[in-house]
């Protein structure tokens, strides 16, 4: 709520969330976050349709934390979770749980709508100038703290860095100023930029590389309402994942990325073993064969990377081959491995297993090999296993039917 009255902005961003299941915070990053509804922990749909419920209807009705620890101790005690949290008591260590739950959510949907509402071509028109205040908490960031009251032009970059929140628990706002508002707070103009100079880091779950901003928690260097309005999802295709069933078509789908022309050391012989191209396969991320390693993908979801992928299974659970080399699909290992570092598209729908319902995230991919054929890659995973599809036949009509559930990330074609 708004001055009384449904912060429309805010709601419209949790509505375009899709529901992933996940086990720890940083299952996803950045970006996934943004498209995500998650709960860490949660890895059955109905309690996290339960908790997404919950969230927006206090995000709509304003009902306040109270309401939503009720909601959240309703759904722990349906549904037994053990979920992580702080504290002595059972008492401590809901609330604590729930706060989390609920100041995240919270905080991330306000400051989406403020970006919507701040960006506004006619606001941005009459006050061009946005301030950094402070939350007040007692226990202050220092470096949020030296932000406060400091000045910056709304489009200064600085803000694609700072921009509130700025880690877990972190309070601080945006006030936006017209030129006159400025100068009464003495200024002449903007304040210096601050040099908050990037620095590398390593993703403890993958190896990869990570950027860190000095002041800001790991996993929140982002602006979480630039990335919402001009991120890895086309407006159009902001849409939540549909229930469990037919998954319909998506209306006005614009095309894919055009294909991407594949080198010669990208096919491999068709006359090698199937641990060869195995191998193939894994080397990109790092892992060798028996090996296990986990990879973030563009979108900022984490899959599972290691021989098991290829492994052919008795019921019993025995190794009893490897289907690498079937279907003569062995030649597109190292283009298999492309589609899932630099897809042209990735999209979440739900999958049939024996053992129930399960998340899929289905990597797609075109290529253009030599003498100008086409090539599809499509490559599905999900907690209890993975298929790939290849084939020639990469027409729209053809494509159109794998295109379905909800996008997470679709690549530039600029």
């Amino acid at each position: 709520m708004a001055d009384g009255l449904p912060f429309q902005e805010a709601i419209d961003f949790l509505a375009g969330k899709v529901n992933l299941p996940t086990r720890r915070w940083d299952d996803l990053k950045h970006a996934a976050h943004v498209r995500a509804f998650s709960v860490a922990g949660v890895t059955r749909e109905d309690m996290l349709a339960d908790f997404r419920v919950a969230i927006e209807k206090a995000r709509r009705d304003g009902t306040g934390f109270k309401e939503f620890q009720s909601d959240f101790n309703a759904i722990v005690e349906r549904t037994g979770w053990k979920y992580f949290s702080h504290g002595k008591t059972e008492e401590e260590r809901r609330a604590w749980r729930a706060r989390i739950i609920y100041t995240t959510n919270m905080r991330t949907s306000y400051m989406a709508g403020r970006y919507a509402q701040l960006t506004d071509p006619d606001v941005l028109k009459y006050r061009p100038y946005w301030q950094y205040i402070h939350s007040g908490a007692e226990h202050p960031r220092l470096l949020h703290l030296s932000w406060n009251g400091r000045v910056w032009r709304a489009d200064d970059p600085v803000w694609l860095r700072i921009y509130p929140p700025n880690g877990w628990g972190c309070g601080c706002d945006v006030e936006a100023l017209s030129e006159r508002e400025m100068r009464a707070l003495g200024k002449s103009g903007p304040d210096p930029t601050p040099d908050l100079k990037p620095y590398e880091d390593t993703d403890p779950r993958t190896g990869q590389t990570e950027i860190r901003i000095p002041g800001i928690d790991r996993g929140w260097e982002y602006n979480v309402g630039h990335e919402w309005m001009h991120g890895i999802v086309p407006a159009e295709l902001r849409k939540p994942l549909p229930a469990f069933g037919e998954m319909p078509a998506v209306a006005d789908l614009p095309p894919m990325p055009p294909a991407t022309r594949a080198r010669a050391s990208d096919l491999l012989s068709e006359e090698l073993r199937p641990e060869q191209y195995v191998e193939a396969f894994l080397k990109p991320f790092d892992v060798k064969p028996g090996g296990y390693g986990y990879f973030r993908d563009v979108s900022g979801g984490i899959i599972s990377v290691s021989q098991a992928l290829f492994e052919q299974r008795t019921a019993e659970g025995t190794v009893i081959g490897l289907k690498s080399g079937k279907r003569d699909r062995g030649q597109y290992a190292r283009l298999l491995a492309n589609t899932i570092i630099a897809p042209d598209e990735i999209w979440a729908d739900w999958a049939q297993v024996k053992s129930g319902v399960v998340l899929r995230r289905a990597y797609l991919k075109r290529v253009t090999l030599a003498g100008g054929r086409s090539l599809f890659i499509r490559f599905e995973w999900t907690s209890k296993g993975w298929t790939a599809i290849t084939g020639f036949d990469a027409t729209e009509n053809y494509l159109e039917k794998f295109r379905r559930g909800a996008l997470l990330y679709q690549r530039d074609a600029n």
